[in-house]
C-alpha cells in the first residue's frame, strides 16, 4: 500500500482529513437508515442532546473502540481541553457508511458537527480554530499560531515506515528533528508555548505518540524491521518467547535518552486527563501502521 504524500498539515485516509466547512443536504435524514454501519457511542458528556459536538472518528463501532488516527485524536484532545459537550461515534474503515462516502468521498475523519449551528467539518485543523473561537476560554490558540519545532517529526517518521528493509538512511534526519524539538522546549517548555498547553501541542503530540509506539515495535537502531513481529504466524527470533514477541531482545528505534525535554514533554501531556478520556492502545496504533511498512 502506498501513502499519499504527508506534510505537516496532512489529515487521515494516509490518515485521511481535507480542509472543508460543509452543511451536507443529508443532514435532517433519518440517522437510522443513513447511518448504516455506524453505531451510537455512549456520551461522553451528559448535556442535552441537541447541544454541543458530534464527533466520528475511526474506530470500531461493534466494541466502541477508538482507532489510531493523530488527527480524530487532535480533535478530541481538543473537545476535552475545551471542557466542551460531545458524544462520540465509531467509523469501520473497512466498511464505511453510504452518507459518509457521499459528503466525503475520500471518506476521511473527523467528521464533527456542531449541533447548535449545524456546521460540519472534515478538517482537524479547521475545526480546532472554530473550537478556539467560538470557546475562547481556555485559551488554546490557532493551529497556525505554532512555533515550527517539531513539524517536520511526523514526515521523517512516516518515511521511515515506508523505508525498505535495512534502509537506515532515514533514522539521522529524524533524530535531528527530535534535536530541533529538543532544544526549543529546553528554552520554550515545558509545552511548545511555555507553560499551558496549545493547539500546537494536541496536533504534536499524537505524532509524537505514534512515532515512538510505531518505531519501538517495527523499526531496530539500524532501520531493519523487526520480523518476529511482523509475520504471520509470528517467527521468533532468538530469544523471543510466543508469550512476550513485544519484549523482543532486538530493541526498536526509540527517542534518544538525552532528549529529557521530549520525553518530560511526552509524559506531561499523557498525564493529562484529555489524554486519558482518548487514548487508544498500542495494539491498535501497531495494526493501523502494519500494512504501511516498506510502502515505499
Amino acid at each position: 500500500m502506498f501513502l499519499q504524500q504527508i506534510t505537516s498539515h496532512a489529515s487521515c485516509a494516509e490518515l485521511r482529513c481535507r480542509p472543508a466547512l460543509l452543511c451536507p443536504p443529508f443532514s435532517a435524514i433519518d440517522r437510522r437508515s443513513a447511518f448504516g454501519t455506524f453505531r451510537r457511542s455512549r456520551p461522553v458528556r451528559t448535556m442535552a442532546a441537541q447541544l454541543g459536538y458530534e464527533a466520528w472518528v475511526k474506530g470500531d463501532p461493534k466494541t466502541k473502540t477508538l482507532g489510531d488516527c493523530p488527527f480524530c485524536h487532535r480533535a478530541l484532545l481538543t473537545l476535552e481541553e475545551k471542557h466542551a459537550n460531545y458524544t462520540q461515534d465509531y467509523v469501520d474503515f473497512a466498511e464505511k457508511p453510504e452518507w459518509l462516502l457521499k459528503f466525503n468521498p475520500e471518506g476521511s475523519v473527523p467528521v464533527v458537527k456542531d449541533r447548535e449551528t449545524e456546521e460540519w467539518f472534515v478538517d482537524s485543523a479547521k475545526f480546532v480554530d472554530y473550537l478556539e473561537d467560538k470557546h475562547p476560554e481556555p485559551a488554546l490558540g490557532k493551529s497556525t499560531d505554532v512555533p515550527d519545532a517539531g513539524s517536520k517529526v511526523f514526515p521523517a517518521f512516516v518515511a521511515i515506515i515506508k523505508s525498505a528493509e535495512g534502509d537506515n538512511s532515514k533514522i539521522e534526519p529524524l533524530k535531528e528533528e527530535l534535536k530541533v524539538l529538543n532544544s526549543h522546549l529546553e528554552s520554550h517548555g515545558p509545552y511548545l508555548k511555555g507553560n499551558g498547553i496549545s493547539a500546537g501541542d494536541l496536533a504534536l503530540a499524537p505524532k509524537l505518540h505514534h512515532m515512538q509506539v510505531a518505531l519501538k515495535a517495527f523499526k531496530v537502531q539500524t532501520g531493519q524491521l523487526r520480523l518476529c513481529i511482523l509475520t504471520e504466524p509470528a517467527i521468533m527470533c532468538c530469544q523471543c518467547t510466543a508469550d512476550s514477541l513485544m519484549a523482543c531482545h532486538v530493541q526498536g528505534f526509540d527517542i534518544p535518552q538525552d532528549l529529557k525535554a521530549v520525553h518530560t514533554y511526552l509524559d506531561n501531556i499523557r498525564s493529562r486527563s484529555s489524554w486519558q478520556n482518548t487514548r487508544y492502545s498500542d495494539d491498535v496504533l501497531l495494526s493501523g501502521w502494519k500494512p504501511k511498512l516498506g510502502s515505499g
